[in-house]
């Protein structure tokens, strides 16, 4: 069951018009059309809590706000969806709206979501075809159902314990609501199913809904019949082989139970390959899916109860049923790249292979595309690594207190503006170490101290925002490779929509952050004195606690800020303001709110059918016959262990006590009340 809501929005609020029951449908040209169901009204504006908004949705439409999730989307952009999962994300919606009068809300459940996920482009990413193998869902002596495998002679084989449920006539009844989505999995005579496995699934998912336990008379790979475990009971069920295809049909079917077990609908059992199977499509989407959230959400959803161990071992079953799909996007990998290449004309997909034909890479390794396409441009390092690198180099070496002065001293010469400046640090390393010293000066300093780069580095001394990107998209790393590829690009077209929209809102010159940071510049030139230079032409003495020379023509002061920040200096602002010239008119055309937008002006567009081979065309057939196969690593069993190591900032903040120069401790924490020995 899905819902739709259409927005119409007026001057005071927004009135949601709530349509349930209908069905998604995919049109030739990719995008989605929503039909059928149910109407209803609702009024929301910026006002509106979504923990509100849910709690009416569920109380409508008779479902669990919990298990919701809504999307929408994006104007003019009817093939990929946008999650709202809190407030923010329900306002900007309404922000993006801009003039338009309506817009599409999709509101599901998330079995609703598994069950329309093939027709919805944007969820195509996350489909993958798992192998065929049979995994029969069987009773076992004591009334648990089990899961297991059918060798060569038909014989099933089982290969776990089952888990106990809470049953459904206790006070957590409320948990079969999830259970109860499955009462129509099964239909009756001349339905259809892909294969035995989905049957057995669908079958299993039934029994839970209706409350009865199952045996199987006949499970093979041609036929399955099964009948209610209860003695004398009539249910039972036959499925079959479609002639001459692969489906798999329902023939014979009686659907009443005269059982005492069907009326009270007794507690049922399930077993981690059956949780597994339950959460394989959310660990599709969502590949860090927590062993603690995975039984949390199953004991909410299901009444079952599950240890941690439980929960890992069920994520480890779900995962090893994905990993057909892991090897078979490796195989679709020439086919993503043509695709990449066909909708968005202009970029570069690229892979190489090792001589085995196993997967190296995807796109070029880094240094040689920075050469490439940033040409005549200054490569600066990342200073955190690099302090990283050098606390590893010689921890042995030296004490915890050593080496928290030797990265300071690092950091002041990298942030040093002048030779001096970056000299004086570096003699307080050679006063430390020798070995430090050498380090440092090997080092490629005019990679790193601002003292040597000869471009402007715009204040970023380290690669952070690359961190942070990784921990934006790092939900994404575990899934098969050209899922997580359009994962990326799906992430990076939202973010490229949304930094349009709410930059089309700013009215200043600069963009926010770098308007305040000339703001603050411009203060501090108010207390500085300018005079001309001996020089003269366009050169100033600018005096304050130093004394620059400014060049407004050439866009320079001694103390190289202006250079290297690419916003004019205090000293610049002050010789300036004293001219009567505009700073504006002297910070780096990239600070602009013009060139921000420019930067967002393109879209990144949507690949179609990410799961499908690419039609072949005389200019891809070559790059289609390459063969890729996935590389030669293998995860270890277990949990992943994790190494801890001491942070730079640890070492960079350790506390010291200005009286007895202690670590760890300050001057009101000291415990040592010897006086400090004369420096005179």
């Amino acid at each position: 069951m899905s819902n739709v809501l259409v927005w119409v929005m007026d001057a005071k609020k927004v009135i949601a018009i709530c349509q349930s029951g209908g069905e998604f449908v995919t049109n030739k040209d990719g995008s989605l059309s929503y039909t059928g169901g149910d109407a209803y009204a609702l009024d929301i504006d910026h006002q509106t809590q979504l923990i509100d908004f849910k709690s009416e949705l569920a109380d409508m439409f008779n479902c669990n706000a919990d298990t919701m999730s809504i999307k929408y989307f994006l104007p003019g952009n009817k093939k990929t969806l946008i999650t709202i999962s809190k407030d923010k994300d329900l306002h900007r919606m309404l922000n993006f709206l801009g003039d338009s009068s309506t817009a599409d809300i999709f509101i599901m459940s998330e079995d609703a979501a598994a069950r329309n996920v093939s027709n919805m482009p944007a969820s195509r990413s996350s489909r993958t075809t798992v192998s065929e193998a049979v995994v029969p869902v069987v009773e076992a002596a004591d009334g648990a159902v089990e899961t297991g495998t059918v060798d060569d002679q038909n014989n099933f084989k089982a290969y776990e314990t089952p888990l106990r449920a809470v049953p459904p006539g206790s006070s957590d009844d409320t948990h079969r609501k999830a259970a109860q989505q499955w009462e129509n999995t099964i239909t009756g005579v001349d339905q259809r199913f892909n294969s035995f496995s989905e049957f057995r699934e669908a079958l299993h998912k039934y029994s839970i809904a209706h409350g009865f336990a199952y045996r199987y008379k006949k499970n093979d790979s041609h036929r399955v019949t099964v009948k209610c475990k209860s003695p004398g009971c009539p249910w039972r069920i036959y499925a079959s082989r479609l002639s001459t295809t692969q489906l798999v049909c329902i023939k014979k079917m009686h659907t009443h139970h005269t059982c005492e077990g069907a009326a009270v609908k007794a507690g049922y059992r399930a077993t981690r390959g059956w949780v597994g199977s339950i959460i394989k499509e959310k660990l599709k989407v969502s590949p860090n899916y927590k062993p603690k959230d995975i039984a949390n959400d199953i004991k909410r959803e299901y009444g079952i109860q599950l240890n941690y161990s439980q929960a890992w071992r069920a994520k480890e079953i779900a995962r090893e049923q994905l990993q057909g799909s892991y090897k078979e996007a490796y195989t679709q990998l020439p086919s993503f790249c043509e695709k990449i290449k066909e909708t968005n004309p202009g970029s570069v997909a690229t892979f190489t292979t090792k001589e085995d034909s196993s997967f190296h890479r995807l796109f070029d390794g880094l240094k040689k595309s920075l050469a490439e396409i940033f040409d005549k441009c200054y490569h600066g390092y990342c200073l955190r690594h690099l302090a990283e690198k050098l606390n590893r180099d010689l921890k042995g070496q030296f004490s915890h207190e050593a080496r928290r002065f030797l990265i300071n001293d690092f950091y002041a010469a990298a942030y040093s503006t002048k030779l001096e400046g970056f000299q004086r640090s570096v003699e307080n390393i050679k006063g430390i170490s020798p070995d430090a010293y050498n380090w440092v000066i090997q080092s490629e300093p005019d990679h790193w101290a601002n003292a040597f780069f000869g471009g402007a580095r715009y204040n970023h001394m380290t690669s952070g925002f690359g961190q942070s990107f990784y921990s934006w998209v790092s939900e994404a790393h575990e899934l098969p490779i050209t899922q997580m590829i359009d994962v990326l690009r799906g992430k990076m077209m939202e973010s490229i929509y949304t930094r349009r929209v709410e930059s089309n809102q700013w009215t200043t010159k600069l963009t926010p952050s770098m308007e305040e940071k000339l703001q603050k510049e411009t203060l501090t030139a108010q207390t500085l004195h300018v005079s001309m230079s001996h020089h003269g032409g366009s050169t100033f003495e600018v005096r304050g606690e130093s004394v620059e020379i400014v060049d407004v023509d050439n866009w320079d002061c001694s103390c190289r800020g202006w250079q290297l920040e690419g916003l004019p200096c205090c000293h610049a602002i002050a010789v300036m303001e004293w001219t009567g010239r505009s700073p504006y008119e002297y910070c780096s055309r990239y600070f602009t709110v013009e060139s921000y937008r420019l930067t967002f002006a393109e879209s990144i567009q949507p690949i179609p059918d990410v799961d499908k081979p690419v039609a072949v065309s005389e200019s891809s057939s070559q790059a289609l016959l390459v063969t890729v196969t996935p590389p030669p690593t293998k995860r270890p069993p277990g949990r992943p262990k994790m190494k801890q190591t001491e942070s730079i900032d640890m070492i960079k903040r350790q506390l010291q006590c200005s009286k007895c120069k202690g670590l760890g401790h300050n001057k009101k924490t000291c415990k040592n009340t010897l006086p400090l020995p004369s420096l005179s």
